[in-house]
């Protein structure tokens, strides 16, 4: 094969993922009130070139629960995902990081709050379940945080698109 054919068709496959890249998020059509809004496993493809593999992607927040949810833009320190923080919000007194939200009933962060969503609370003497999904994953397992006698922030790397199925008093 030639090269000019082979450059060709690289060009062509760029092009084409370079578009997909840039295509409307499927939230933003959501929020206009358009038709086609993308199915719940398309993970990185919903949120358009500010989030993707080339910018290291972002994570979101689903709250399914009947109860809204404190989330915070940004995680300062360190920890991996799923790391635990007791008290205090992670970026509390931050400059340039001190972005906290409610997230209502049946609200996705990335319309709701910010297009990276960082971190959760889970209120002391409250309970929550919550699905840990990776991109184009919707069946991810599903953790228990069990009532505790404090405040608690749970950090979400990038790349998870989770799911709080559940927050309540028990």
């Amino acid at each position: 094969m030639k090269i000019s054919t082979l450059a060709g068709a690289a060009t062509a496959g760029a092009g084409a993922v370079m578009a997909l890249a840039l295509a409307t998020p499927a939230h933003a059509q959501e929020a206009q009130g358009t038709q086609g809004a993308a199915a719940p496993s398309d993970g990185a493809a919903v949120r358009g070139s500010k989030c993707s593999v080339w910018t290291g992607g972002c994570s979101e927040i689903q709250n399914r629960s009947h109860r809204k949810v404190r989330v915070g833009r940004d995680w300062c320190g360190s920890g991996g995902n799923g790391a635990i923080r007791k008290y205090k919000a992670p970026c509390s007194g931050k400059p340039g990081h001190n972005y906290y939200k409610w997230l209502k009933p049946g609200k996705h962060s990335y319309t709701s709050a910010y297009h990276d969503t960082d971190t959760f609370r889970i209120d002391a003497g409250y309970e929550m379940h919550v699905q840990w999904n990776k991109d184009g994953q919707e069946h991810g397992p599903v953790k228990v945080y069990g009532k505790k006698k404090y405040v608690r922030w749970v950090k979400v790397s990038n790349n998870y698109d989770i799911d709080i199925e559940a927050y309540y008093k028990p």
